[in-house]
């Protein structure tokens, strides 16, 4: 049994119910545990286990929330780690998507990370740029905060007024462009892998799409979504669209 697999199942930071295990690839070599809450919509990583997720890990996970599409809910006012069980501070960080949160264990046993900011960091969702703010608020009035699920007055405010998340979305454009990234660059990590397993190795001794769509906001426009649409949670909608995608691509 590997050290992984003796790692008792541990209970969620939000809920405290069980967490389901998920063993994926490491960035280099051998793999890492993650923890997954679907009730939450979290994901324990254990220390550096989020930096170190080989791409195709990356791909996976997304396939994941997407297969399973948890509904956006409220994170508690105070957070255990639950390795040690002290307080997990909320902290920020930056990811070429723009700005993402997780809470952290001060000790540095690992992280708590939305489903919704996890796809921030990977560069699945972005957030809305004015106008586009602009064409949402011509069609609903009212939209679900996917960071916490709360509503959003999109006359008076484009972020959460309780958890501060921007209004953001799965954007069709951004999923390819990262889906073709993260998948890129998997290509170039499995080559370097068998590069340096081909030096590793004896002499002689070897071991053996289409286009996503034209923009969300498009789609909801021409399905005839209206002002009487109220609570339209945009990253949930396009969750459910990809979803469908990996459904029919399996």
């Amino acid at each position: 049994m590997s050290n992984i697999d003796a790692i008792p199942t541990i209970h969620c930071p939000n809920c405290r119910q069980p967490m389901q295990t998920q063993t994926l690839q490491q960035n280099y070599s051998g793999t890492e545990r993650v923890e997954i809450c679907f009730t939450c919509a979290g994901i324990w990583f254990d220390h550096l286990a989020s930096v170190q997720l080989a791409p195709a890990a990356v791909i996976e996970l997304f396939k994941e929330i997407s297969s399973n599409r948890a509904a956006a809910q409220p994170v508690a006012t105070e957070l255990t780690c639950p390795r040690c069980d002290d307080a997990l501070e909320l902290s920020f960080d930056l990811a070429k998507s723009g700005r993402f949160s997780y809470f952290r264990c001060l000790r540095g046993d690992g992280r708590f990370t939305p489903f919704f900011q996890f796809l921030r960091e990977k560069q699945f969702v972005r957030s809305l740029t004015p106008v586009e703010i602009q064409r949402v608020r011509s069609q609903v009035r009212e939209i679900r905060c996917s960071q916490c699920g709360a509503p959003i007055d999109l006359e008076n405010s484009t972020q959460c007024q309780y958890c501060h998340a921007p209004i953001s979305f799965l954007d069709p454009d951004a999923v390819e462009k990262a889906l073709h990234m993260w998948t890129d660059a998997e290509i170039r990590r499995q080559k370097l892998a068998d590069a340096l397993q081909q030096i590793r190795l004896p002499h002689g001794d070897q071991t053996a799409e289409a286009p996503l769509g034209t923009h969300l906001l498009t789609g909801a426009s021409r399905q005839g979504t209206t002002a009487a649409a109220v609570g339209l949670d945009l990253v949930a909608t396009g969750m459910r669209a990809f979803g469908r995608l990996f459904e029919y691509g399996s």
